[in-house]
């Protein structure tokens, strides 16, 4: 559930009477004999009496009202009152009980926030403007943020970013909770909270390109919510009818979700078919794309093609993040094992930008990818299936039949594709210098200077030891001599 205590403890003599002054504004909070105020609450009116004058204290909404006005809450309608009665105020949007919490808050400082209500409370507070409540949901929010409560975050939420009159200032959180779910997606889909999630939460989250599972597991997860839903325990195999139609009605508007087209013949032949919940149009352009995947491949916008970013495959990375986040998947093609995760070795922002701090933490080390970030935001690199290592002389080339260089983004046209150069010297593919930083090739094809920056002393003579279509001394960085804002190197997990 989680929770989160506002309220205070008075040690100061000075203060001993705050405890009874807030029981004592308690009781005036319950009082609707005195209340000035009376707000009905949701579409059911439900009445909530309070009292102007501690409105106009704790809230801004109430202190910026102008002469005439009762308060400034979007969203709300004020009638008239009848003499001698409170003041009605509707506010349709927002939840009864919840709505008398955070008047108890405006009244006495104390409230315990739990998971599924805070983005309620969040809402109220930015419309009624009580600045502290607010900062204290986010705080919940982005310290209690879990895989066991993130799929109830994300509900919440979306239930009310729904909503015309509060749902500003929700967004970012649905995004947070999208990509927190995405990046943990392997452990939030184990959860009862996501056993519960709405069926328009379910399918916001997995419309997302950022989920890390395969997309077998994908309809897995979709398939265990449906007949989580339904009531439903029984395998496949076994369900009656009635059950069947249960878990497909469930299903209905959220398989067209689901990359169908990316899952494997096999699992979709054994696992998805035998559902029911697949329409027959759907299952022959399946099999279809298994036949002729290439005809396919032409539509590159259809989103069902895409896979899905892990961005679990480049854990800790600061460089293969965001809009690059994809490149991971690039990486691990141009490696040969799509789902193999890497070890972040080094980062010179982290660790130091000398050569000195460099081989200390990746002399002996292999294979690994090396990624450098430049100043206007190129990123390239290479990758070496040997080690840098010391050896009786001061500086060594060696041999190695996998090494390549790599583009990413080109400083000088950043519309160009990625692109790898290929080893052609073999004998010279990495080059040992205890006074630089990682070398690729004689020449050098890529050359990071010790405290690289802080000069422009790097520097790229592709094509040399290294070779492809167009290679050129710009190809990697856009100038042959280049500053590195960052570079990180990064080994297989279990190799």
């Amino acid at each position: 559930m989680g929770t989160c205590f506002a309220q205070t403890h008075f040690q100061d003599k000075a203060l001993a009477g705050v405890p009874q002054l807030l029981e004592d504004l308690k009781r005036l909070a319950e009082d609707h004999e005195s209340a000035d105020i009376v707000f009905l609450v949701g579409r059911e009116d439900v009445p909530v009496y309070a009292h102007r004058i501690i409105l106009m204290a704790r809230c801004k909404s109430f202190q910026t009202a102008k002469r005439g006005e009762i308060c400034r809450i979007p969203g709300c309608s004020v009638a008239p009152a009848v003499p001698g009665t409170p003041t009605p105020v509707r506010l349709p949007h927002f939840q009864g009980d919840t709505f008398q919490q955070f008047i108890l808050y405006v009244y006495t400082g104390k409230i315990i926030l739990q998971d599924s209500g805070v983005f309620e409370m969040l809402s109220l507070a930015q419309e009624l403007g009580v600045e502290e409540l607010r900062a204290a949901c986010e705080d919940h929010v982005t310290s209690t943020l879990s895989a066991l409560n993130a799929c109830t975050f994300l509900a919440a939420a979306l239930e009310i970013q729904d909503r015309s009159a509060c749902g500003k200032g929700t967004k970012s959180f649905v995004e947070r909770c999208v990509a927190y779910i995405g990046e943990n997606a392997s452990e939030c889909v184990k959860t009862n909270s996501f056993l519960n999630l709405p069926k328009d939460a379910l399918i916001r989250l997995i419309s997302s390109d950022c989920l890390a599972l395969e997309e077998e597991d994908v309809w897995r997860a979709v398939l265990a919510w449906a007949k989580y839903q339904a009531g439903v325990t029984q395998p496949t195999a076994h369900w009656t009818e009635e059950e069947r139609a249960h878990v497909c009605q469930h299903l209905a508007g959220v398989v067209g979700h689901v990359r169908l087209l990316l899952i494997d013949s096999q699992v979709f032949a054994e696992e998805v078919e035998p559902t029911g919940a697949v329409p027959m149009e759907l299952s022959l352009e399946r099999y279809r794309y298994a036949a002729l995947p290439n005809k396919f491949r032409e539509r590159s916008e259809d989103k069902r093609l895409q896979p899905r970013v892990s961005l679990k495959l480049f854990p800790g990375s600061s460089i293969l993040v965001d809009e690059k986040t994809s490149y991971q998947r690039l990486l691990n093609s141009w490696f040969g094992s799509p789902k193999q995760v890497w070890q972040l070795v080094f980062r010179a922002s982290k660790h130091n930008y000398s050569a000195e701090a460099f081989h200390r933490h990746c002399d002996g080390v292999a294979p690994t990818y090396v990624i450098v970030m430049g100043g206007r935001g190129e990123v390239c690199g290479g990758f070496s299936d040997v080690p840098w290592g010391k050896t009786n002389t001061k500086s060594h080339y060696i041999q190695s039949e996998r090494a390549f260089l790599f583009t990413l983004i080109n400083g000088n046209n950043q519309e160009s594709s990625p692109t790898k150069y290929d080893i052609v010297k073999k004998p010279y593919a990495i080059c040992y210098h205890p006074e630089c930083g990682p070398i690729f090739g004689a020449g050098a094809d890529l050359f990071i200077a010790n405290n690289c920056n802080s000069n422009l002393e790097s520097y790229s003579n592709l094509p040399h030891s290294y070779g492809g279509e167009n290679a050129s001394c710009n190809s990697l960085m856009g100038d042959y001599n280049f500053y590195v804002y960052d570079y990180e190197v990064f080994t297989p997990v279990g190799k």
